[in-house]
């Protein structure tokens, strides 16, 4: 005879993770790269999962769960940018600059982050502020200077400021 689990936290833990995860795992991967950002997100739901009655009185959980994810990755082995963001995808999105994983990665970690997740994700800049936990016009500001610095990094000129 089978034995039929009936626990209804974890349904509604799972239905939090099928929310959350999307979003949590864009972030910590346009944070941390593809393979720390993924083990983060693995992390931040797993504390998550042992936490459950704790997460459920926090007002911003998938802010919360950035944060865990971000105290996760202390203990991976430290890394300054998802470098490799372009480069190994080169073959396979030719539009791409070929300079712009490099110039990514000299971005502040706060700023590669807003632009990956406005620019890369699609992001609202008010999702990217209630995630990081600051304001928008800060986002906004931070979104502005690494734009800037890519464009002349990248010796790019936008066609609309040439208008």
């Amino acid at each position: 005879m089978a034995v039929v689990e009936h626990n209804p936290g974890r349904r509604e833990f799972e239905s939090f993770v099928g929310r959350v995860k999307p979003g949590l795992l864009q972030a910590l991967v346009a944070t941390y790269g593809p393979v720390d950002g993924r083990e983060a997100c693995v992390d931040a739901l797993s504390w998550a999962w042992e936490h459950w009655d704790r997460l459920a009185g926090v007002a911003n959980p998938v802010g919360y769960l950035y944060r865990v994810g971000q105290s996760a990755t202390r203990s991976f082995v430290p890394r300054r940018a998802p470098i490799r963001l372009v480069d190994d995808n080169e073959h396979r999105f030719p539009d791409v600059e070929p300079g712009l994983g490099p110039a990514l990665s000299r971005l502040t970690e706060q700023q590669r982050t807003i632009v990956l997740l406005v620019h890369g994700y699609d992001w609202r800049q008010a999702e990217v502020a209630d995630l990081l936990g600051i304001s928008p016009s800060t986002v906004h500001d931070h979104l502005a200077k690494a734009i800037n610095r890519l464009r002349n990094e990248l010796e790019v000129d936008d066609v609309e400021r040439r208008a």
